[in-house]
């Protein structure tokens, strides 16, 4: 196998990987808001429930949308990340019953990193003309 091949593999391997964890963490997100309604003991407020449920869907979508437009979605996640994660600062700071413990806040604000990452990571792949991540296009 050639040398050039080998390095085609393994940057569409690794655009695959970051973006399937783009997939597992948005279904994660969305798995993640419903049983943290009904499960919190002090309550989930409103604004957390929105935007993890948001960053479930936003990442999601763009992950899977990655496989087909790479551009396209990692532009949707760099537009669609800082608005979540200002909107989750925001709510902390402004209302007083927000996130409850470090685990909840962690995950209210990952929501708007991890598509902010994932958008970077895709804007870069894309500049340095990486291969497309599904062989057949």
């Amino acid at each position: 196998m050639k040398d050039s091949d080998q390095q085609i593999r393994l940057r569409r391997f690794w655009g695959t990987t970051a973006f399937s964890f783009g997939i597992l963490w948005g279904f994660s997100n969305l798995v993640y808001s419903p049983i943290a309604i009904l499960t919190s003991v002090k309550g989930s407020s409103w604004l957390e429930v929105f935007v993890v449920l948001a960053g479930g869907i936003f990442t999601l979508c763009a992950s899977i949308g990655a496989f087909y437009k790479r551009r396209g979605a990692s532009l949707f996640l760099l537009i669609m990340g800082p608005i979540l994660l200002i909107v989750a600062v925001a709510g902390q700071a402004f209302l007083q019953r927000n996130a409850h413990g470090v685990m909840n806040l962690l995950l209210l604000y990952l929501s708007g990193v991890t598509a902010i990452l994932l958008g970077i990571f895709g804007m870069f792949t894309e500049h340095y003309g990486w291969p497309p991540l599904r062989e057949n296009l």
